[in-house]
């Protein structure tokens, strides 16, 4: 990922000390599994899953969870700084490379091994990229059946191109890898796997 720490003009004053910056590399150790858990987790207070990304909400989630502070030190957070840390969550979230359409190849930022219990024969091997063609092939039965599975999951079917326990699903029907290949992959790969899975992709 990029500059994963966020400096302040001005120092913030926490619980009795002062914080010129704060260090948000955990990120690069976040994965998309992450991403499906804090989505589940603000489900109840956003009202779209399309707009979770742009929220408070979620670069309080992730900061928390990238920087080991408590969600209270962003929570109590000036909001002129909580937006540099929102954009500087949503720079890094955004896909570097573009998806090829004529090969449907998404192309990883780095080596990716597959360290999942899922699938035993490609335990341990290392990707570099990831064919998802067949996502073009799959057909409405398809489509219901990853939106129940979202509601196993505990989300409501709805908004699915935001959600990335669907994409994961999709995904996963369209590739015959499990599910925790998709779920296991960086943070830094969710929106080129989001955009590729996105049926207007194919047309």
């Amino acid at each position: 990922m990029g500059n994963l720490t966020v400096k302040f003009a001005k120092p913030y004053k926490f619980e009795g000390n002062e914080y010129d910056e704060v260090d948000m590399s955990g990120m690069d150790n976040m994965t998309i599994q992450d991403m499906i858990d804090i989505q589940k987790k603000l489900a109840g207070e956003i009202a779209t899953l399309a707009a979770v990304e742009a929220t408070t909400s979620f670069a309080q989630e992730v900061a928390t969870k990238a920087s080991g502070k408590p969600v209270e030190f962003f929570k109590l957070m000036p909001r002129a700084k909580i937006k540099q840390v929102q954009t500087t969550i949503l720079n890094n979230l955004n896909a570097k490379v573009k998806n090829d359409p004529k090969t449907h190849v998404v192309k990883f930022d780095n080596a990716y091994t597959y360290n999942g219990d899922s699938k035993e024969d490609i335990k341990g091997k290392t990707f570099e990229s990831v064919d998802l063609s067949g996502v073009g092939e799959l057909n409405t039965m398809s489509e219901s059946m990853a939106e129940n599975r979202m509601v196993a999951g505990g989300f409501s079917p709805v908004n699915t191109g935001h959600n990335y326990l669907y994409v994961c699903i999709i995904a996963s029907m369209g590739t015959g890898y499990p599910e925790d290949f998709f779920t296991g992959l960086p943070l830094c790969e969710a929106a080129k796997l989001r955009d590729a899975v996105d049926a207007d992709f194919f047309e």
